[in-house]
């Protein structure tokens, strides 16, 4: 029994210190709340309270670890952390409400997630397989929620797997929710305090505007008072004044009244319109602003005062608004214009016609006196003589002083004549500008018996004479240059002289050479004993520079005009410095344009003019001049250079048809004389047969010639095609290493005949996208070429890839291509050398060129007299 009562009682026991340990925890929970709850009360920031909630809710609910999120517009942002490594929490700052992680989940749903263990959170959140994560091995995230408001987001770690009681979790509930409490209490403390402050800042900023408002007071009443415009504010709507300046009671006649009243006062004083009509009182420009809100600027009016006088106001009035766009008061600005009225008529009355005279900019006008000396002038005199204001009020300007030296005695009579006459005479003459340029002009006087003063005119007549000299100067250079179809060098040295003595004072002409540079074909001025040293100082800029103003001028197509052409322009222009006086005197002026010469965007040259004081300085109106010029020398360049073209291209086809008559009649003079022989042995053999091997040597000489005169012809029919532009390409997979080597057995016989040993280097296959008939033609040719060029030297053939390019080269050991043959071998009907001694069309690297460039390729030529030459073709894998 005593075992049975010992079994007996152990569940009682068990249960009671059940009971005893869930009272235990209850208490300790309850005293880790009151913690957790008293650290909150004494947080007044959301920082402090995030700070509590992670230093004391995660150990008051046994969690190793413990973050708080906060919720803000972009999502989740990690505020404090507690028990978590740094590095662990890399990818965690940051979370959008969106993401599919425990955090993100609990703050979308406004409900707690209970993560039991490691394999849970994989399993629901396959986010998380590749993210670092802490040691823990059970999670809890609670919203922090105050009225349906999610603040943020607390989230506990447990170091080991576990599940969560219900006790736990309505634990862990209630901790969130006191913090959720506590955060709310801190945004509220935070919004209070920010509105506190804010409100602190409005009255200090009220209070600094009300200083600055009645010290911008006293500043605008003392500016007001040393106007000298009458100043008045009036209240609205009673029209009392509120302000007025002293200059208001000058104008009033008498001090005016504290108490003065617009309504009461303004009918005492009398108001005239210019047309003579009174003023009525809602007509006053103040009355207007303040009843009906109108702006007036400079109303003039007249006003009769008290003691019967009478002024000439300028009125302007304007409304003043409060925020709210209502009328408060209106301010009225006065101004007495009375003496300016009558000194304003007074001058209109008495300049009327004097001005609208003087101020016509069609001529020149000025006013002489008996003596010759200009008393006054309008602008465009002025400007035409070159004498400012100043000096003609100092009398410096004269009669005497802009006519000529030489025609002096007789201007002077001419001037006397039209005085004592007192008509008009109109006549052409020069006058000497104050810098002593000298300008053409017409020019008249007339006596005016009211001033006793002559009235002269002067108009400029220098456009029209520039003018007119540009015509005739073009108009003789078109015919210099049309007198013959070559423009030689000694014509652009006339043309250049013309230019010299009628629209500049020098002229050079440089024009582009065959081999790209620049050579001086002309050059001329206007003193002969300084042209030699034009032909040497003025620059002529090698094609190779990079840079300088010729050279751009040249390239761009642009002319140049420098208006103020001195020593550091001429540093500017010319690259190798020289000095300035071996082209202009010292202390001279001169104006230079520099025009290039083209056609049909080529480029062919220069030609630069230069202008020199006395004769007057280029102008931007030169230009056009200029480029006349220049258009004309280039088409009559172009011209010369396609009827010299025209000649060497007749030259060459009579060339051409000599040779091609001597190559075709080449391989058919053989092949008759064979044939012909052929025919005897027949003839005299009637009976008896013709012996095999006979008939077969004379078929195959007639086969190789018949096959040398298909070459020629096939040559002509490709130059054709290139000629039109088409040229058929047939690509397929080609092995141009194995085209070289049939080409090679195919040419041994006449490799052999012309003793010349033929190599080709070893090699991998060198497989490309092609067409093999034409790479045939290209090796042909270059072979062909080789052989009949190398003296029965050697010839080196090498096949091979380079830099990802199929690269073939042949080399022989003959007699080589000079250097100024190298540019023109490509070209059709081209020999390096006297088609006598070596026979040929002409054609063949012609058509290899064409052919290498449609396939996308190159070819490269570099030789050398007496030891050879080397072909290099290059081409791409895929044409």
């Amino acid at each position: 029994m005593g075992a049975v009562e010992r079994v007996d009682s152990c569940p009682g026991v068990r249960v009671s210190e059940t009971r005893q340990h869930s009272a235990r925890k209850t208490v300790e929970r309850l005293l880790r709340l009151q913690k957790v709850t008293s650290k909150l009360s004494q947080a007044l920031t959301p920082d402090q309270v995030a700070g509590v909630i992670v230093q004391q809710a995660g150990p008051a609910m046994g969690a190793i670890d413990c973050t708080i999120y906060l919720m803000e517009e972009q999502g989740l942002r990690l505020v404090r952390v507690e028990g978590i490594p740094a590095v662990d929490l890399e990818t965690w700052g940051c979370l959008p409400v969106d993401a599919p992680v425990p955090v993100a989940e609990a703050a979308r749903l406004g409900e707690p997630v209970w993560v039991e263990s490691l394999a849970s959170l994989r399993e629901r959140y396959p986010f998380t397989h590749d993210k670092q994560l802490s040691n823990q091995r059970a999670w809890a995230s609670l919203p922090l929620e105050v009225e349906r408001r999610v603040l943020g987001v607390l989230t506990l770690g447990f170091e080991r797997e576990r599940g969560f009681a219900e006790e736990d979790r309505d634990f862990a509930c209630l901790v969130a929710r006191q913090c959720a409490q506590a955060l709310e209490r801190a945004h509220l403390y935070a919004r209070e305090r920010e509105l506190r402050e804010q409100a602190e800042r409005a009255r200090s900023e009220a209070e600094e505007h009300r200083r600055l408002l009645e010290l911008e007071h006293l500043r605008l009443k003392a500016v007001l008072q040393q106007l000298p415009q009458a100043v008045i504010l009036a209240e609205a709507p009673s029209g009392r004044m509120m302000m007025g300046n002293e200059q208001v009671a000058r104008l009033n006649g008498g001090p005016i009244p504290g108490d003065w009243n617009l309504e009461e006062d303004l009918v005492a004083v009398s108001g005239f319109h210019a047309d003579g009509r009174l003023y009525e009182p809602h007509e006053w420009p103040l009355v207007r602003a303040l009843t009906q809100g109108e702006t007036i600027r400079g109303e003039v009016l007249d006003v009769q005062r008290q003691d019967g006088s009478r002024l000439s106001l300028s009125v302007s009035a304007g409304p003043v608004k409060d925020t709210e766009g209502r009328v408060t008061a209106a301010v009225a600005l006065l101004e007495d214009i009375t003496e300016r009225l009558r000194l304003e008529k007074s001058l209109r009355q008495g300049e009327a016609v004097f001005r609208r005279i003087m101020e016509s900019d069609m001529m020149g006008l000025a006013f002489t006196d008996k003596d010759g000396v200009i008393h006054e002038a309008n602008a465009a005199f002025l400007a035409l003589v070159g004498y400012s204001r100043q000096e003609m009020e100092r009398g410096a300007l004269q009669w005497g002083v802009l006519v000529p030296a030489e025609g002096k005695d007789a201007g002077r009579r001419k001037q006397i004549e039209l005085l004592a006459r007192g008509v008009l005479t109109a006549f052409e003459m020069e006058l000497v500008r104050g810098d002593g340029r000298r300008v053409p002009v017409l020019t008249g006087a007339a006596q005016v018996e009211d001033l006793e003063r002559v009235i002269s005119f002067v108009l400029d007549l220098t456009d029209l004479k520039r003018a007119e000299g540009a015509v005739r100067f073009l108009a003789t250079a078109s015919r210099v240059l049309g007198q013959s179809l070559e423009v030689s060098d000694a014509t652009l040295q006339h043309v250049a002289g013309l230019a010299s003595v009628s629209v500049a004072s020098w002229c050079v002409i440089d024009l582009v050479t065959p081999e790209g540079g620049l050579r001086r074909a002309a050059a001329a001025h206007e003193d002969p004993s300084r042209e030699p040293q034009l032909w040497r100082a003025w620059p002529t800029p090698s094609m190779r520079d990079s840079g300088g103003p010729l050279l751009q001028a040249l390239h761009s197509g642009e002319p140049l005009l420098f208006q103020d052409f001195r020593a550091e322009t001429w540093r500017q222009v010319s690259s190798g410095f020289v000095p300035l006086e071996q082209v202009m005197e010292a202390g001279e002026v001169c104006s230079v344009m520099v025009v290039p010469l083209r056609s049909h965007e080529r480029v062919l040259g220069l030609v630069t003019l230069g202008a020199c004081r006395p004769r007057g300085c280029l102008c931007p109106e030169d230009l056009s001049m200029g480029q006349e010029l220049a258009h004309r020398l280039a088409a009559a360049l172009e011209s010369s250079r396609l009827f010299l073209e025209s000649q060497r291209a007749v030259r060459l086809r009579d060339e051409f048809l000599a040779v091609a008559s001597h190559e075709l009649k080449t391989p058919l003079t053989p092949l008759r004389l064979q044939l012909q022989g052929l025919r005897r042995v027949v003839e005299s053999q009637v009976n008896e047969p013709v012996s095999p091997e006979r008939v077969l040597r004379v078929v195959r000489g007639c086969e190789s010639q018949v096959r040398k005169l298909a070459g020629l012809v096939n040559d002509l029919l490709d130059v054709a095609k290139l000629a039109q532009g088409r040229l058929p390409l047939h690509l397929e997979e080609v092995d141009l290493r194995a085209v070289a080597r049939d080409v090679l057995e195919q040419l041994s016989a006449e490799a052999s005949r012309v003793e010349c040993r033929v190599e080709l280097g070893d090699g991998s296959p060198v497989v490309g996208r092609w067409d093999r008939l034409r790479l045939e033609q290209v090796v042909t040719n270059l072979l062909t070429n080789a052989l009949k060029y190398g003296a029965g030297r050697p010839v080196h053939v090498r096949v091979g890839w380079e830099n990802g390019l199929a690269k073939l080269s042949v080399r022989d050991e003959g007699i080589g291509i000079a250097p100024e043959h190298r540019g023109r071998i490509f070209g059709k009907f081209e020999r390096a050398v006297s088609e006598r001694h070596y026979g040929g069309l002409g054609l063949g690297l012609h058509i290899t060129q064409q052919i290498v460039s449609a396939l996308g390729g190159s070819i490269l030529l570099e030789s050398e007299v007496g030891r050879g030459s080397t072909f290099t073709v290059e081409l791409p894998p895929d044409a």
